[in-house]
């Protein structure tokens, strides 16, 4: 029986919108891409949710990736707070879950300066039991770090939990503890999904 709900924020519970913020500044199609293969798309856009080197460092090394674009990169970076939006239904589904007697916990790659907006700014976060986030162990999904932090903090079965991520290599990293995965599409199917495990929702 499902007693623990672990939830991905992006694209879960907020859309990242990365070319919507590079479209807002006024970017065309073509500094869109530029930027998103430097930054977004990147091997370092994972170091940035590691949170091992400092933002400053990060940066520099996405303007090496392409100095074409070096003004637009540093302008994306000013704009953190506009790259994911809250979906509306997202702390109504998680106070849903707690009040139905389940444990929701996040589990997310998010650097430290980016995820002091969804501290500050997001209904659903006062709503959860708690969560890892990649930059707090300097690990991120799929490791199995992540997942090993999290059973170890909040002690549960992991045969008893669903992890819900939009992308498959993330929940690929949590069969071998026994957790049940969703991949998550859209809201419906997702509740759909956890209803077909006995999750009342």
């Amino acid at each position: 029986m499902i007693n623990t709900i672990i939830l991905d924020i992006g694209n879960v519970l907020g859309k990242f919108r990365w070319s919507d913020c590079l479209q807002d500044l006024g970017f065309n199609d073509e500094i869109i891409r530029k930027v998103g293969n430097a930054t977004v798309l990147s091997k370092t856009w994972l170091e940035w949710d590691r949170g091992t080197k400092e933002e400053e460092e990060l940066i520099s090394e996405c303007v090496e990736r392409d100095p074409s674009v070096a003004a637009e990169i540093k302008e994306f970076f000013l704009h953190q707070s506009e790259w994911v939006n809250e979906y509306d239904y997202s702390a109504a589904f998680i106070n849903t879950l707690k009040t139905n007697g389940y444990k929701v916990y996040l589990l997310s790659n998010y650097s430290r300066g980016s995820f002091q907006y969804v501290i500050n700014d997001f209904k659903f976060y006062p709503c959860v039991d708690g969560g890892v986030i990649s930059h707090e162990i300097q690990k991120v999904k799929p490791e199995p770090e992540m997942f090993e932090a999290l059973i170890q903090k909040y002690g549960f079965n992991p045969k008893e939990a669903v992890f819900l991520d939009d992308m498959q290599v993330n929940l690929e990293g949590a069969k071998p503890f026994g957790i049940h995965t969703i991949q998550f599409i859209d809201y419906e199917s997702a509740l759909e999904e956890l209803r077909k495990l006995g999750v009342r929702i």
